[in-house]
């Protein structure tokens, strides 16, 4: 393994650098000994119920940003998972 690429959503509860630490450590000796980790955030994104809209928010209880409402359902960036990996 050369590479490891993972999404990670601004909800997921991941600390970047904990996790960038933590693959130095578990891979070491192993098959992706040597591996990068590419980490590619993704902000949140939520559908507004109350004025029907695709909306970007910071976190999972803000308000809408275009109506003001708290009916905003998150759709995206509480996501972790891996996007590809390089192997040779």
């Amino acid at each position: 393994v050369n590479r490891v690429r993972l999404v990670v959503g601004t909800l997921a509860g991941v600390e970047i650098e904990a996790l960038r630490f933590g693959f130095d450590v578990v891979t070491r000796g192993g098959i992706a000994d040597g591996a990068s980790l590419d980490v590619i955030e993704i902000p949140v994104k939520g559908w507004c119920m109350t004025c029907a809209r695709a909306v970007s928010v910071r976190e999972r209880f803000d308000a809408c940003p275009e109506c003001g409402s708290y009916q905003v359902r998150i759709t995206g960036g509480d996501e972790l998972r891996i996007k590809d990996l390089e192997v040779e």
